[in-house]
């Protein structure tokens, strides 16, 4: 630890021990990470894992997102146990490191002792439980398909809180869960898990810890369960080396790439493909193309201040509309005070404009996002929030060569230099070759038109063509051994002539062979076999002879 402290002057750790001098907890992050934080900390996912060292303690990472929707880590801890006092101690000394910045919300599972020191040390901050979590329970308490799909839509469903209580009331009504005790707690605790309820929150669009899972999974495939303490600090550096150079390939992919227009709102998605980041902007084209199915109400609502509010359906669900109001004449560029608020507050929770939104909008003929619209968060220049830079030698020029490898062979592939321009052969012309000269077939007609046998003297002497094939029998030049008039003729010769006994003293012919004479088995003569033989029957006949 004191290593890479006198490597990176942002590097910080913190531990704890026993009476016996023993480590027990330590925490640390390095200069990379706090920068991280400073940016994208608005958001973190809170988990711990086992069996990643040779002491057991459980690791814990802190986990969010950056502008490119990419998992980053703004710390690790290995701690002795899961009690409330020691996450409680993390949680502190986690803050400090951050410089006391809070983040808006927390993701965890629902281990109690990780609910009360969020509530401790983090009082400001949203706790979410991991909705990934309650839906694996539900599979054990609901079994059925569609009692599923139907806690699913009440789950996940961007929607109002009045539109979840519908909802939520029809599931009971439809199957009968009214006493359902598993159901009645959840929905004690439907503000700590339900979208209806984080509206008005930013999440950037994470809803479980799932991030934090593929993290603990990765990790425990590179550490191990035998690793000391020493071996999981160094191999846990060289994990979080792997997920910044994939940083530094998106950033490089991101300035050298240019997406094709994929919808029909071309000025739109122009204007966002030159503020977002590409991650970001499949969201926004993936919300542009769903807008074909979002249908506005007639009638249009005028208030006081000059906004004006829309009702808007969306197909096959007429009985869930959603509202936006629209005050074109506000004058702000924040995103916490748009100019343009959705009840379904989907740009509230992801931070990018839905499809309500932008139906609206080619209502109005929009060609242009407002500033309210764009949250610098997701822009590609959001890493200007934080005046401190990322430290040098946290990033190596060699991974830096390697993360970018990938793009540059893309980009190589698109600005290859040219084609040499194709030369013909004959003429010394460019744009063809010998064998589509006009030159040269104008040349061969003249020659076989002349019949000129002789050499061509020209200083470009015409392509020869191959010769035709003659014929292996009487090598004559026209057509070929099996078409030969002459061998045909031989051959009707030589079959009707009748010389059965001895064989042909004349050189045999290219046709077919001389016929095997058939001789039978009984007597010997030629021409019948054993059992066309008329002697075979003889030696049973008795002789004249005989005695009587």
């Amino acid at each position: 630890m004191r290593g890479l402290a006198a490597k990176d002057p942002h590097f910080i750790y913190r531990f704890t021990i026993d009476p016996e001098d023993r480590l027990v907890d330590i925490f640390w992050r390095d200069g990379h990470s706090y920068v991280d934080y400073q940016c994208y900390g608005d958001v973190v996912i809170f988990d711990s894992t086992y069996k990643t060292n040779a002491y057991n303690q459980p690791l814990v990472l802190f986990v969010g997102t950056n502008n490119h929707r990419g998992s980053i880590v703004f710390g690790a801890a290995l701690i002795s146990d899961e009690t409330v006092e020691t996450y409680t101690w993390l949680l502190r000394i986690f803050l400090e490191s951050m410089n006391g910045k809070m983040p808006k919300a927390v993701l965890t599972d629902s281990d109690v002792a990780m609910r009360q020191a969020i509530e401790t040390m983090m009082p400001k901050a949203r706790h979410r439980l991991c909705i990934w979590h309650i839906a694996k329970n539900a599979t054990s308490h609901l079994k059925t398909e569609k009692k599923l799909k139907a806690s699913n839509r009440c789950m996940r469903k961007y929607q109002t809180i009045e539109q979840f209580e519908t909802l939520w009331q029809e599931m009971l009504d439809e199957f009968d869960l009214h006493d359902n005790i598993w159901i009645q707690n959840m929905y004690e605790k439907r503000d700590k898990f339900c979208q209806a309820f984080f509206g008005d929150i930013f999440m950037a669009g994470m809803r479980s810890t799932q991030r934090c899972e593929g993290m603990n999974k990765d990790c425990k495939k590179v550490l191990g369960k035998g690793k000391t303490l020493v071996e999981v600090v160094s191999l846990i550096y060289r994990f979080l080396m792997k997920l910044r150079n994939n940083q530094e390939r998106d950033e490089f992919m991101n300035m050298n790439s240019f997406p094709c227009v994929k919808t029909h709102l071309k000025d739109l998605e122009k204007q966002a493909f030159s503020v977002f980041t590409h991650d970001v902007l499949k969201w926004i084209v993936k919300e542009m193309k769903t807008e074909s199915f979002v249908t506005l109400k007639q009638g249009v609502e005028s208030l006081e201040d000059g906004s004006r509010v829309y009702k808007v359906l969306t197909y096959k669900r007429p009985d869930f509309e959603h509202t936006v109001v629209y005050c074109p004449e506000k004058e702000t560029d924040i995103a916490s005070d748009p100019i343009m608020v959705c009840s379904c507050r989907m740009f509230e929770f992801r931070g990018v404009p839905c499809r309500h939104m932008f139906s609206v909008m080619k209502n109005k003929h929009v060609v242009e996002l407002h500033k309210s619209l764009i949250m610098k968060r997701w822009s590609k220049d959001a890493r200007s929030v934080c005046d401190i830079p990322y430290p040098v030698q946290s990033m190596p020029k060699e991974a830096l060569e390697v993360s970018r490898t990938k793009g540059r062979e893309k980009l190589d592939k698109k600005t290859e230099p040219p084609r040499r321009p194709i030369t013909c052969g004959y003429c010394q012309g460019t744009g063809r070759n010998s064998q589509t000269c006009e030159v040269r077939k104008e040349k061969e007609m003249a020659d076989k038109s002349n019949k000129n046998d002789e050499r061509n003297t020209d200083a470009h002497p015409s392509v020869s063509t191959p010769a035709k094939r003659s014929c292996g029998y009487c090598k004559q030049s026209g057509h070929y051994t099996q078409t030969c008039d002459v061998r045909k003729e031989k051959e009707n010769a030589e079959k009707t002539e009748e010389n059965v006994a001895g064989r042909n003293t004349d050189p045999p012919s290219v046709a077919t062979p001389a016929k095997r004479t058939i001789h039978c088995g009984e007597c010997g003569e030629a021409g019948h076999t054993y059992r066309k033989c008329q002697n075979k029957n003889r030696k049973w006949m008795p002789s004249d002879t005989s005695e009587e």
